[in-house]
């Protein structure tokens, strides 16, 4: 079966957030298909092209990418590409780029099925950022008739609800497929915990959306030594000078630091380096930096707009209601005050729930499923 997957950004750009990893792992589980990426050939907020890839398709060993300019990246490109290709499936990410307007009139006019992934925009956190012209834009979208034949991949039941009121969506349209975590290729260990010390780490788009105004925020009120680094790529300057007006109020005991951003393969071992990762988040749905956290050991103190609230149940984290600020502030305060055995036993808890949550042959199955489903139809 071959799968084109067209999407604003992909390796080796590092502003582009959870989509990118989500496709290449799925690639690397879905092997035994052809995948094909169409893509931008730069990243985020910048104009240099990427260095080391090359015109036509660039083969990753798990799909094939076409890298084409901001000029390229457009109608006649994704027919070109059609036509050369002939794929079963376009599988898009995200409800509101710029590819899905024409890539859904192509799919009607080649007859090819879609699956669409709205990567958590039509849920409440995401979709009221930019409201009016979210909404206006299904309008025209619906108006068109091009949702007729979409087929919806949903990770959450929260986000099969939102498909199914915003976009009037029939039930057997929606396919539940959950996101494929990335397996780290060793073992990092745990840094040493200090009791009264600790080391805090957001990683993420600093964007309202990721809520890290909230997150300095939260250490005006903790006991103990604290340090917070901040990691990602800068997408609202605004926003960003907020922050860093927050930093500077901070009291004496917190220190903030912007580390930049991390290439994808960095991740897993930036996040074994901290006691605990901090990501008040307005939604998510799916959250891969959380789970890239977890399957290194580090617990997460994360807002309760996420697929991963049975932290909570399991030890692995807190996962905390954005109004109750005074429960960040105590999930804070309690890993600053944990022992180094505590931490440990803590760490153990984290890679016992998050290697049971995952069970990838399911994810393969439940993928493999809905692929011959929809290119069936």
């Amino acid at each position: 079966m071959k799968i084109l997957v067209v999407m604003a950004g992909f390796f080796p750009g590092k502003k582009y957030g959870g989509p990118p990893v989500s496709i290449d792992n799925f690639c690397t589980l879905m092997s035994e298909h052809e995948c094909y990426i169409v893509t931008h050939d730069h990243d985020l907020f910048e104009e240099k092209k990427y260095t080391g890839i090359h015109e036509q398709w660039n083969d990753r060993g798990n799909c094939k990418v076409l890298y084409v300019s901001d000029d390229e990246y457009n109608k006649n490109t994704f027919e070109n590409v059609i036509i050369e290709l002939h794929p079963d499936i376009i599988y898009l990410q995200g409800l509101f780029q710029s590819c899905v307007l024409p890539c859904l009139k192509l799919a009607k006019k080649y007859n090819i099925s879609v699956l669409l992934a709205p990567r958590g925009e039509l849920c409440a956190g995401a979709l009221n950022i930019k409201k009016f012209k979210k909404i206006l834009y299904i309008f025209v979208v619906r108006a068109l008739g091009l949702t007729k034949n979409i087929n919806w991949q949903s990770t959450s039941n929260k986000e099969t609800d939102a498909i199914k009121l915003i976009m009037k969506a029939d039930t057997n349209q929606i396919h539940r497929i959950d996101n494929i975590p990335s397996i780290p290729k060793k073992d990092y260990g745990r840094r040493e915990k200090i009791a009264g010390k600790a080391h805090f780490v957001f990683l993420s788009r600093i964007h309202p959306k990721k809520n890290l105004l909230s997150a300095i925020k939260y250490f005006h009120s903790i006991d103990g030594i604290a340090k917070l680094d901040i990691y990602g790529p800068i997408e609202d300057e605004e926003y960003w000078k907020q922050c860093q007006q927050e930093i500077s109020n901070l009291p004496e005991n917190i220190k903030v630091e912007y580390r930049g951003l991390v290439n994808h393969e960095m991740v897993h071992e930036v996040f074994s380096m901290y006691d605990a990762f901090l990501f008040p988040t307005l939604s998510e749905n799916y959250g891969h930096v959380i789970a890239e956290s977890l399957i290194v050991g580090t617990p997460v103190i994360i807002s309760d707009q996420t697929p991963w609230n049975d932290v909570n149940e399991f030890g692995a984290g807190w996962a905390i209601s954005l109004d109750k600020t005074g429960l960040f502030v105590d999930a804070l305060n309690s890993v600053i005050l944990e022992s180094d055995s505590d931490a440990k036993k803590i760490s153990d808890s984290v890679l016992d729930y998050i290697y049971k949550k995952m069970q990838i042959g399911k994810v393969r199955n439940q993928i493999e499923e809905v692929l011959l489903q929809i290119k069936d139809k």
